[in-house]
């Protein structure tokens, strides 16, 4: 009597212990009754912290359904199970003595390869061989492969509810269920992406088993989470203690960019990490500045990536060395920032198209390859177009006008059809072409003086310098001018024609000094020819005199 107590006691205690996980999950079971034919296994998936999907003991397993973390519920997660045995009773007793006992015969010989058994198919096995070998985390990628391997039709996703239900199971049949793909994770609630760093780690199930209730359970729920971790990217132009995503400069000057991005690094560990700037013409990318890279605050030593500025020089390429990439913590967020500067060039666009900046990160975990793009940042700069002409119209080429902006001078240079601000030693004033242009590229908005310095012989310089202001939107771009006190239409740029309020266009008129008469003049010349007759007429007089007598 005794013994069979024993026997029974011990069928029951091993049967419950057959749902053996691993995982950070609970379950709970139904109460179906002892006459059901089938079982089914439903998994309900939520998001946990960075550390979940750790291994947690087997009494952690059961539970009921957690409540208040409806929010956390995951969509387009993929679990898929195999069948790999089936239940078997057993006498263990050795010699005459008996004992009996529930064990596990496993039929797959790639179960036992990916769980670390080399040999043995057929055989049985204990609950707790099996459970410690898959609960063992050096196995764990070796059984998930197996499970996607084999899956066959075996295969849900996680829906709206967060839920995959599996039914129709094979009593006393022995399977592995697995977390097969995570890439497609989603918050339930809104479909936003969720980045998981660690799936789950797979279970065995074997149904039906007495519940703790004493209940036998047939219908088993499951409620595995998965470790998430943070992808983001952010762009910044940093002035200061000033964080912006557009600016106003010179051509000429330098613009300090700030590259803040964060990754999840997976339980397999990172491979791949690829950060690619690239700048648009206007812009050029400096790279003998003093390039900063940090991971959580802790610079990055140089020797850990290589950087390759483009041929251009309008961005650059920096990628991380593998062996960087696999020491990284792995299940983690990491953190990287990268700061570096660039100078606005002469193929700076007017107006409001601005110079755009933007930086995609690309990188791979095991097989897994993302991209994430950071928003543009913009610098806008501006220019004066002009047209200096005579009263009639004519065009005055020559004229010399001095740039300031209060009281410094702005030296500029010119190149081809335009002068841009220069601190080179050749850079001067400006002087106007053949068709009385002076047309100046690259200027932030400002309060500047135009001051001729030099007009065409017979004509008169202004007398005041010509005031332009350029008023500008940071945000968009959009800027307005005044000249004088006059408010002034800006036109698009001449040179990217779908960039507006770019150029500030203007129009100076010389007018020609009174003639006056000047020594040497029409007024001697009239009192030298009346000398000269009179001074004749004398002589003739002395002459006709001494002949007479």
């Amino acid at each position: 009597m005794k013994k069979n107590v024993l026997k029974k006691f011990a069928a029951a205690a091993l049967a419950a212990a057959t749902v053996m996980s691993s995982m950070s999950v609970m379950a709970f079971a139904d109460d179906t009754g002892s006459t059901a034919k089938t079982g089914s296994v439903t998994i309900t998936k939520y998001m946990g912290d960075t550390k979940a999907g750790d291994t947690l003991s087997p009494e952690n397993y059961t539970g009921v359904e957690p409540t208040g973390e409806e929010k956390n519920l995951l969509q387009g997660v993929e679990f898929a199970y195999v069948e790999v045995g089936k239940r078997v009773q057993v006498d263990t007793g050795e010699g005459k003595s008996s004992q009996t006992e529930i064990q596990y015969n496993v039929t797959n010989d790639d179960f036992l390869q990916a769980i670390g058994i080399k040999t043995g198919v057929g055989k049985n096995y204990t609950q707790s061989e099996l459970n410690n070998k898959v609960s063992d985390s050096v196995n764990k990628t070796a059984v998930i492969n197996f499970v996607k391997k084999n899956k066959k039709s075996n295969a849900k996703v996680t829906d709206k509810n967060g839920t995959a239900s599996f039914t129709g199971l094979d009593l006393n049949a022995l399977y592995v269920f697995a977390e097969t793909d995570a890439t497609n994770a989603a918050l339930a609630n809104d479909g936003s992406k969720v980045n998981v760093t660690k799936v789950s780690v797979p279970f065995l199930v074997s149904l039906p088993f007495t519940g703790k209730d004493g209940k036998t359970v047939t219908e088993l729920n499951v409620y595995p989470k998965n470790s998430t971790g943070t992808e983001s990217i952010d762009k910044n132009i940093i002035e200061g203690n000033q964080k912006k995503k557009t600016t106003v400069a010179n051509i000429g000057d330098t613009i300090n960019y700030e590259v803040e991005y964060s990754i999840p690094v997976t339980e397999q560990g990172l491979v791949k990490l690829v950060v690619k700037d690239t700048m648009s013409k206007g812009l050029t990318f400096d790279e003998n500045s003093n390039i900063i890279v940090k991971n959580k605050g802790v610079e990055v030593d140089s020797a850990n990536y290589d950087m390759v500025p483009t041929e251009g020089r309008d961005g650059t390429t920096i990628t991380f060395k593998e062996a960087y990439c696999k020491n990284l913590e792995k299940n983690t967020t990491q953190n990287f920032t990268i700061t570096y500067k660039a100078t606005l060039n002469n193929n700076a666009v007017l107006g409001q198209s601005g110079n755009t900046n933007r930086v995609i990160v690309t990188y791979q975990n095991d097989k897994d390859s993302k991209t994430i793009t950071s928003k543009d940042t913009k610098v806008f700069t501006y220019g004066i177009d002009l047209t200096k002409q005579a009263e009639g119209g004519a065009k005055l080429s020559g004229v010399e006008f001095k740039l300031t902006e209060g009281t410094n001078e702005i030296k500029v240079l010119r190149s081809v059809d335009a002068y841009y601000p220069s601190n080179d030693a050749k850079a001067s004033s400006t002087v106007t072409t053949d068709e009385g242009k002076i047309y100046i590229r690259g200027l932030k908005p400002g309060t500047y003086k135009l001051t001729e310095t030099k007009t065409n012989a017979g004509y008169v310089l202004l007398k005041d310098p010509v005031v332009i202001v350029i008023k500008d939107d940071n945000a968009t771009g959009d800027a307005t001018a005044d000249v004088g006190s006059k408010p002034v239409t800006m036109q698009n740029d001449q040179k990217n024609s779908t960039s507006a309020t770019a150029e500030v266009p203007l129009t100076v008129v010389n007018s020609k000094g009174f003639d006056l008469p000047v020594t040497g003049g029409r007024g001697i010349a009239l009192f030298t020819i009346a000398g000269i007759a009179i001074v004749a007429a004398a002589g003739s007089l002395l002459f006709m005199r001494k002949r007479s007598k």
